[in-house]
């Protein structure tokens, strides 16, 4: 008789019975001649002689309980077989070995990760993408990183929220209010009963056909519904084989509450304030990982010659030089910061690079003026890394990804705008870690760039060194991949298996 079920260990559906070798697990001693040469062969390369007795120990240890009578079979796997033949044990690789597909315990078969963004601001889709240069650079082939957008899996209004977000940025009063509602206990639970219609049901169907080792979320809307969807997904299935969930916390200083979850394997965190905000939120001290943000692999392999650098990306060596960074839409007064500054430059002194990223119409003005200083107007880029590096010092916005950049170059960071509430610690901590100053006003912006050109310019640069973590993004990904082989292991430390296999997969002569 087959028997129909899943194992968290062995993936794949219990399929029939294949006759082969017979295995003795109470002698630990097996009956070769009926394998083919191919099977043993593959059996030893694909699992490891070592690797293989402990698991089949483990699995004789688990069925020691079940009876198995004469003509009763029990598969696991797709094509890895235990049966009874005139009492016996079987165990049949042939299927396993000319099926061609990946298997659990093969070297070829690479670990899935899956990364989930939502497109509100660009900050979130850069750290995934970051995520996943760093799990390709570190791992190659051993695993399957995807990233995807969420938003087309949420019910309408909130498949249309990148546009609201959009609007309420630019009319901060309304921001202010939907976040503020939003971070109460009632706002939040109200918020996420409607948020979650449809959208938990999405997740579970996703997880379902992707079968990922591995959810990680980069916003921080995303924990409460993956969770849910990873919890029934669990429930139906009937599997031990739990799928471990992990956030990384892309804001610098100021958070939304949503982003700490009490339910997450492991939490990543990129500064002191934010680890303290997630324990005021109930996460435990392991839980709880501070390495950095997430910032792009590049910025771990910056050029020093700063001189060589100027000279390869076309602008002139010796002068003092000021990034203006607008973020991935040229916000901020950007034109006016960059004619102040032009005015106040003496005799050719300083030049000034000017990002405007997808804002053409800022990219045509800035082109049409004439300026006394040498200006390079830019519009998106995707060496960000190497303009950073040649340049002295940044005037941007406070957005969290581009002040972890700035610190991992060295650069000292004029702020000339936020966004209310989740970049308006950002400033404090800037000015309060001597590495930056705060102005919207493009005069009074001009003004101290230049004063830190006359004098203390170097030290800034080398406290913003010591703040700078490039590193962090290898190092995230490295406590992933490890958080992924620990859970794989769980249902055998614990026990899981043992009642799973012996209350689950009922098997009768």
């Amino acid at each position: 008789m087959v028997v129909e079920g899943s194992s968290s260990t062995v993936w794949g559906t219990v399929q029939g019975v294949q006759r082969g070798a017979t295995v003795s697990f109470g002698e630990a001693t097996t009956s070769s001649h009926a394998l083919k040469k191919k099977a043993a062969k593959t059996t030893t390369t694909a699992l490891g002689s070592g690797f293989r007795h402990k698991v089949f120990a483990r699995i004789s240890g688990q069925l020691g309980r079940v009876s198995l009578g004469r003509g009763a079979s029990l598969s696991i796997g797709a094509g890895i077989g235990f049966g009874s033949n005139d009492g016996g044990l079987q165990f049949d690789l042939q299927e396993f070995v000319d099926s061609g597909k990946p298997s659990a315990f093969s070297a070829e078969a690479p670990m899935k990760v899956l990364i989930l963004y939502k497109t509100t601001g660009g900050g979130h889709k850069a750290s995934a993408q970051a995520l996943k240069d760093a799990f390709e650079l570190n791992y190659g082939r051993n695993l399957e990183v995807t990233m995807l957008d969420v938003l087309p899996l949420c019910a309408p209004p909130f498949n249309k929220s990148d546009m609201y977000y959009d609007f309420m940025v630019k009319h901060p009063f309304l921001w202010r209010g939907a976040f503020a509602w939003s971070s109460t206990k009632w706002g939040e639970r109200v918020g996420f009963a409607w948020y979650k219609v449809g959208l938990v049901d999405n997740l579970k169907k996703l997880f379902l056909q992707t079968s990922p080792d591995l959810v990680v979320s980069v916003h921080p809307l995303l924990q409460v519904p993956s969770l849910a969807a990873l919890k029934a997904l669990r429930v139906q299935q009937h599997e031990p084989r739990r799928i471990p969930f992990a956030t990384v916390v892309t804001d610098y200083t100021t958070c939304h509450a949503t982003w700490f979850d009490k339910g997450v394997d492991k939490c990543f965190v990129p500064t002191v304030e934010t680890r303290e905000f997630g324990e005021r939120r109930g996460l435990t001290s392991s839980q709880l990982v501070m390495h950095g943000l997430p910032i792009r692999p590049a910025f771990s392999m910056l050029s020093s010659n700063k001189s060589r650098l100027r000279q390869r990306l076309g602008i002139k060596r010796g002068l003092n030089t000021v990034l203006i960074v607008g973020g991935g839409d040229g916000m901020g007064p950007v034109e006016e910061t960059c004619v102040a500054l032009d005015n106040r430059f003496e005799g050719g002194e300083g030049q000034i690079i000017v990002i405007c990223g997808r804002n053409k119409k800022l990219v045509k003005s800035l082109q049409k003026r004439k300026w006394s200083s040498n200006v390079v107007v830019l519009g998106f880029v995707s060496n960000m890394h190497e303009w950073m590096s040649a340049s002295d010092c940044i005037i941007t916005k406070a957005g969290p990804g581009t002040i972890a950049e700035s610190l991992a170059c060295g650069l000292p960071i004029m702020l000339n705008n936020f966004i209310p509430c989740q970049e308006a610690g950002n400033i404090p901590w800037v000015i309060d870690n001597g590495v930056g100053d705060y102005s919207n006003e493009p005069d009074e912006v001009a003004s101290t760039v230049l004063a830190w050109f006359r004098g203390g310019l170097r030290k800034m640069r080398k406290k913003a060194l010591g703040l700078g973590r490039p590193e962090a993004t290898f190092q995230i990904v490295d406590d992933l991949v490890a958080l992924i082989k620990d859970t794989k292991w769980e249902p055998f430390k614990s026990g899981i298996m043992a009642k799973d296999l012996s209350s689950k997969f009922a098997v009768t002569s």
